[in-house]
């Protein structure tokens, strides 16, 4: 795109240094790769993102955080699978046959049409990471307040439409940059068949309403572009990242604090404690078995949620920095900078780009055993599920142990004259081990359960104290 008539130049680069020719070195050196790079990418970019969204949008995991999440693996795959037709077309054939139907005002359009909807979806993509990371602290900061706002699919949707349609009006300048020019096909292809010599093709360039009133119009989209589309967006990304590692900071040292005063307890003791329905079972070491059947140390359960998320924004972070600071130093500096630099490092920032849209699955699945859980459920076959169950059975996401507790229960056999234990309490121990097996009140064994199948993990309720083996995933937490 030339844009000699509209430059934003503000410091002027010598037109020849030692760094030119290392850049170029570098340009040379990838861009042979570059497209079949990026067509891997997005392929596999493409079925990624859908997992995601298939997984994301299950009635089970509908919450907040993930309805963000669903709306930025919609974007990314936009940009994707866009970015996969316009290499493919480009790269391999409109430059190799180079026949006038391969530049055809068709594919003028879809060029516009690329630039326009790459730059919508990934500019919304990047916003509703911070929308993400807001959402993120404010549930932080309300938790335990029973008077804060507490955000629910409802703010998510109104979150994601008004993001989306921020970003589209904001970039109703750049919709008046292009116009579509038609040139000799000669021009545009090196090598060129004697017959389509006097053949045209069609390509963007810029309009004249962008070009008019000393370029308001190009200027206005370039800043709107480096600055509320790339800086703003990281810069308040970067704020979000340090107010929720202070949280998390302040939940540590508050669990330290705690673990350090409950040392004064005695700690042989084990108590059984009902609260609504929840079950909780304390035993030595200050070891708490919650409902869920996982066994952990006290203080040390850790916020996955927020973690899983501070790693989206630091990919997001990384990846759109170097882009940000690319784009507005090329409208700072002279025409040297773009040849020379940016569009040496234009194909390393498109593949930046790409990596950003592809990493948000590898984190699903890698932080989040609800991820994964719900994805073999929908993708992975029942006679796979089923085979690798027979050799071992696990329940999702925590390690399961043995825990012993004893209790005083009412004595039952103390009659009127006496006879019992004289205190009216019967001690009695039951042995809680979550992995194939069920409690056994009144002895200290536990038994196999006889009618578990490898595709049945789950031990049937058979009397009236199985609730306590009813531990069963619940699903209404974040991801």
């Amino acid at each position: 795109m030339d844009n000699v008539d509209c430059n934003t130049v503000l410091v002027h680069l010598p037109a020849k240094s030692i760094f030119y020719d290392i850049f170029l070195e570098v340009y040379n050196f990838y861009h042979p790769i570059h497209a079949y790079l990026s067509i891997l990418l997005c392929v596999l970019g493409t079925i990624a993102n859908f997992c995601n969204i298939v997984v994301l949008t299950r009635r089970t995991m509908r919450t907040p955080v993930n309805m963000i999440l669903t709306a930025m693996a919609s974007c990314d795959t936009v940009v994707l699978f866009s970015n996969l037709i316009y290499t493919t077309h480009y790269s391999f054939i409109a430059f190799k046959y180079c026949q006038p139907k391969y530049w055809s005002y068709s594919w003028a359009l879809f060029l516009i049409a690329h630039a326009h909807l790459s730059l919508v979806a990934h500019s919304s993509s990047v916003w509703l990471s911070v929308m993400l990371a807001l959402i993120r602290y404010m549930t932080l900061r309300s938790r335990g307040n029973m008077g804060g706002m507490q955000v629910t699919l409802k703010h998510s949707y109104y979150a994601v439409a008004i993001t989306v349609s921020a970003v589209a009006i904001l970039n109703a300048p750049n919709f008046l940059n292009y116009k579509i020019n038609e040139s000799p096909l000669n021009e545009t292809c090196i090598h060129l068949d004697e017959k389509y010599h006097g053949a045209f093709a069609y390509l963007p360039g810029i309009s004249d309403i962008a070009k008019s009133n000393h370029c308001v119009v190009f200027r206005l989209s370039y800043w709107i572009s480096g600055l509320v589309f790339k800086m703003l967006p990281c810069a308040l990304l970067s704020l979000f990242v340090w107010l929720l590692l202070k949280i998390l900071r302040e939940v540590r040292e508050n669990r330290q604090r705690l673990l350090k005063n409950s040392t004064n307890r005695p700690s042989n003791q084990n108590t059984r404690s009902t609260n609504g329905g929840r079950l909780s079972i304390t035993g030595n070491g200050n070891e708490k078995l919650g409902r869920n059947g996982s066994l952990r140390g006290r203080g040390e359960k850790v916020d996955r949620t927020t973690h899983m998320l501070l790693a989206i924004v630091a990919v997001m972070l990384v990846t759109e920095i170097p882009q940000g600071i690319m784009a507005v130093l090329s409208g700072m500096f002279s025409n040297e900078f773009r040849i020379y630099v940016y569009n040496s490092l234009g194909d390393i920032l498109d593949l930046f780009s790409l990596c950003g849209s592809c990493c948000s699955f590898i984190i699903y699945c890698s932080m989040s055993g609800q991820f994964r859980n719900e994805f073999q459920r929908v993708f992975i076959p029942t006679t796979i599920k089923c085979a690798r169950m027979q050799n071992s059975i696990r329940r999702p996401s925590d390690a399961y142990s043995t825990t012993k507790m004893t209790f005083l229960k009412p004595n039952e056999q103390v009659t009127v004259n006496g006879n019992g234990n004289g205190n009216g309490y019967d001690e009695r121990s039951t042995s809680v081990k979550l992995l194939g097996e069920q409690v056994r009140r009144g002895s200290n064994e536990t038994t196999k359960c006889e009618s578990l199948t490898p595709c049945s993990p789950f031990p049937p309720i058979t009397d009236e104290h199985s609730h306590l083996l009813d531990d069963r995933p619940r699903f209404q937490s974040d991801l």
